[in-house]
């Protein structure tokens, strides 16, 4: 079967959270992985960005528990859409390739650098030519 934006914002269900613009964009950029890939980050990943009907927002921990979160500033969405895209596929990388941050663990430079390209190449790899 082959995904439509539909298919993608039904998939993702409250874990899209932000403005018209930017759950169009991560939808279209979702739509350029593989639907293994895609339906497994629908499954597991939360987008968000500020949402146009709240100054903020929480989680409980039983909400996200074992899921993981992309966080999208408004600048971002600012950008031309390739630029757009490229981010969004380049977080979506760090989460696929099972990159580690620096929150509670110290990284070295060549182990943040090695990541960065890791994600760079991933997105890289599924943004048209």
């Amino acid at each position: 079967m082959k995904w439509t934006m539909t298919d993608v914002r039904e998939a993702l269900g409250g874990k899209l959270i932000g403005k018209l613009f930017m759950r169009e964009m991560v939808c279209k950029a979702l739509l350029l992985l593989p639907q293994n890939t895609l339906e497994n980050v629908c499954a597991t990943v939360w987008f968000i960005s500020s949402p146009e009907d709240a100054w903020a927002f929480s989680f409980r921990g039983t909400e996200i528990k074992n899921r993981s979160l992309i966080i999208l500033s408004d600048d971002l969405f600012l950008q031309d859409e390739g630029q757009i895209r490229y981010t969004i596929l380049h977080e979506v990388g760090h989460i696929v390739l099972n990159h580690r941050n620096s929150i509670g663990y110290e990284q070295t430079q060549s182990e943040i650098r090695r990541q960065e390209q890791e994600a760079d190449r991933f997105a890289k790899k599924y943004l048209p030519k």
